[in-house]
């Protein structure tokens, strides 16, 4: 019983959601069975629920105590029940869903052929989306739905000249596209990681149409057409201009969630043009960063990505902007979620005294600690191996190497990865062994040929020295 349906559904309730369904089962409207409203109070009254609290004869015994047990009859009950249960979850999705509510009263009154009532919910519906702020998908679905309604509640019965077909239409095309190139955005970017291709219905038709100025005064298609644009041509720069001035001109047209979506959008584009060499999107994306934080569109109930936290200390150490990441890390870090704030405030740290050549600071910290987080302990152990080489402490980078190595080794989780870490590593050791300028040709006709290998400039630079 554990682990059916019904347990699941009912260890998602809240507080608040577990008092409005005890009375929701006592009421003879959503539930009529007697046995059903038993089980629930079985339920209510376990101090917790488990495998052993949820044993079919233990549950059947506390609702007939006398009776014989009966597993078909239990089923049945459990079956009721989780009807019961459905009924009350899609009860809270729709009293939480407010704009749809109003389209559906709207709905229920032309229905009962209540027109004046109808009419007067259709006024309030569009007041309420003329002062609406955020134009998303949801808004303009929310005005389609109106227009339906509209067109719907003034033909019926009789057969009017002028009609609002034309709106209709509008509305639904415009619903189309915006839902399109917003999916269009998620894909692009989700293929980018995953390695996936995705087909996008009709999007030629629908850009070429953007094009020509068909949804010119739709704000929300234009941001989400300079997003795509700036996802599909990552090496111009006008497609990422038009969408930073729309995230700054329009913050509020988006809900935070969504608004948080498209503000990485444009980050991503400027990691993309970074990594390519175009050193000027370093300062792009920190000046992005630190406008997502001061305007919260960063933020997800007030924490901060301990991604992006990393990402803002990086880019900062490699803009020399060393005062101002100082400051930040330890500003930053309180805004990360607890789970991650001690581990990633000391890991900055030791970065920001190792990007300012304070080795032995640096060293001091990496020295002591091991991470949660696999990628970060084995960056941390990198950057402790480059201060053994760059101090000439090479007694002690020989027995570190090794433990290193098998570190890597080890751990399986690092997937294609641990060939890269084991080649830099053995790379780093062959470093201190070069004495002449033929070694020295021989080793970096290796660096250059070795694949995949990180820090390869870091090693090439060493041997310029």
């Amino acid at each position: 019983m554990f682990k059916s349906k019904l347990i699941r559904l009912f260890r998602t309730l809240d507080d608040s959601e577990c008092r409005l369904f005890k009375k929701w089962i006592i009421s003879p409207v959503h539930n009529k069975h007697k046995d059903v409203q038993m089980l629930f109070e079985y339920l209510f009254t376990r101090q917790n629920i488990s495998p052993v609290t949820t044993q079919r004869d233990r549950v059947y015994s506390y609702l007939y105590p006398d009776g014989e047990i009966n597993m078909s009859r239990m089923r049945h009950i459990m079956s009721f029940a989780t009807e019961v249960l459905e009924d009350f979850i899609r009860y809270k999705e729709y009293v939480s869903d407010e704009q749809n509510a109003k389209i559906i009263l709207l709905r229920g009154l032309r229905k009962r052929k209540l027109k004046k009532d109808a009419q007067k919910q259709e006024q309030l519906i569009t007041k309420f989306l003329d002062k609406e702020e955020i134009q998303n998908e949801n808004y303009y679905w929310l005005k389609y739905k109106l227009e339906v309604e509209q067109f719907r509640l003034h033909t019926e019965g009789d057969r009017p000249s002028n009609t609002n077909l034309q709106q209709v239409m509008d509305s639904s095309a415009v619903v189309f596209v915006l839902s399109t190139l917003r999916y269009a955005c998620i894909s692009i970017s989700h293929q980018n990681l995953f390695k996936t291709t995705y087909e996008i219905p009709f999007i030629d038709t629908i850009l070429k149409s953007i094009e020509e100025d068909a949804f010119a005064e739709v704000i929300s298609i234009q941001i989400y057409y300079a997003c795509y644009l700036s996802l599909t041509q990552p090496d111009k720069d006008r497609p990422y201009e038009l969408l930073k001035n729309y995230l700054i001109d329009f913050p509020d047209i988006f809900p935070p969630s969504e608004y948080k979506e498209i503000y990485e959008f444009a980050l991503n584009y400027c990691i993309k043009r970074l990594n390519k060499g175009n050193k000027k999107y370093a300062e792009e994306a920190f000046e992005l960063y630190m406008k997502g934080i001061s305007n919260k569109a960063l933020l997800e109930n007030n924490y901060l990505s301990h991604f992006a936290y990393k990402n803002i200390v990086a880019i900062g150490l490699f803009l020399e902007k060393t005062e101002e990441i100082k400051l930040f890390i330890p500003e930053g870090g309180a805004l990360l979620h607890p789970d991650y704030r001690d581990n990633y405030i000391h890991y900055n740290f030791a970065k920001f005294y190792f990007s300012i050549k304070d080795y032995d600071q640096a060293r001091e910290m990496l020295i002591s600690m091991e991470y949660d987080d696999l990628f970060m302990t084995v960056d941390a152990k990198m950057m402790l191996l480059k201060i053994f080489v760059m101090q000439e402490k090479f007694d002690l980078m020989e027995s570190f190497v090794k433990s290193f190595s098998q570190f890597l080794r080890r751990k399986s989780e690092l997937s294609y990865h641990r060939k890269g870490f084991l080649n830099t590593v053995r790379l780093i050791q062959k470093l201190i062994y070069v004495y002449t300028k033929e070694e020295k040709q021989i080793l970096v006709k290796e660096i250059n040929s070795t694949d995949p290998l990180y820090e390869k400039k870091w090693l090439l630079g060493q041997l310029e020295q």
